[in-house]
């Protein structure tokens, strides 16, 4: 299963990216079953909050690479349909959504991290953005949430150089709100969340709106020009090294 729910009986509801062996990747499957789970409670009167989290000690370690091969840009861009939903709908959630980030947030991790409205992370969590080690640019709406975050300058710097970033500084840059102990994110997400949902909701809706404004460009973005270099042969080149654990070779192309 490529997510699990649970709902404790004070409504709030946890969702897990659950494949903890490969440190649950984002594949097209995942996310269309985290944007119906979110769909479902954002209607649901018995939920008043949601943590998203990831199984066996990661968030996520990003895209699934078995799920990037070639496509026509028509299914590629249909997919990138399916993402586009997700992120707007994890960015504009009528109710609390707290990202607890434990190990690493990778790539697409990052970005479905940063999609929800607050983060908590636990002090030995990780992240990097990690799409052009692969030779692709962000996607999952990065380009807009990560420079929201911590200022244009330091989101280009971040997203090129590919350098992993502690938690502790994460925090620092305001990439992520609040440090729990190792092991302690859900917990600390959970408390957040919940205490949110005391406040009032039809401010908060027209508050995420106004931050989110710029987010339908950056997905528009990505739909159109990431098919194309997920279809390019330095990206075939970036999945082949990354399979074979060796430096790629990349050619431009």
């Amino acid at each position: 299963m490529s997510i699990a729910t649970d709902q404790r009986e004070d409504g709030l509801l946890t969702i897990t990216l659950n494949d903890p062996q490969r440190r649950n990747p984002i594949g097209h499957t995942a996310r269309k079953a985290l944007g119906a789970a979110l769909s479902d409670a954002a209607t649901d009167d018995g939920v008043r909050a949601v943590v998203l989290t990831g199984a066996g000690g990661h968030f996520s370690a990003g895209g699934d690479i078995r799920d990037q091969g070639a496509r026509s840009l028509a299914a590629h861009r249909e997919r990138f349909s399916v993402i586009s939903d997700m992120v707007s709908r994890m960015a504009r959630f009528p109710k609390p959504l707290v990202a607890a980030v434990e190990g690493w947030a990778a790539g697409g991790g990052l970005a479905l991290a940063l999609a929800c409205p607050t983060v908590v992370a636990s002090r030995e969590a990780r992240f990097i953005a990690s799409f052009t080690k692969i030779a692709l640019m962000p996607d999952m709406g990065l380009l807009s949430t990560l420079p929201a975050r911590i200022g244009p300058a330091r989101a280009r710097r971040f997203i090129l150089t590919n350098r992993v970033v502690d938690a502790p500084e994460a925090e620092r840059l305001g990439m992520v709100d609040e440090l729990a102990d190792a092991n302690d994110a859900l917990r600390v997400a959970s408390a957040l969340a919940m205490d949110e949902a005391q406040g009032p909701a039809m401010p908060r809706q027209f508050v995420l709106d106004w931050f989110a404004r710029d987010l339908s460009a950056a997905l528009e973005y990505e739909q159109a020009l990431q098919p194309m270099l997920l279809n390019s042969a330095d990206a075939a080149e970036g999945r082949a090294a990354f399979a074979e654990k060796r430096p790629p070779q990349f050619r431009g192309r």
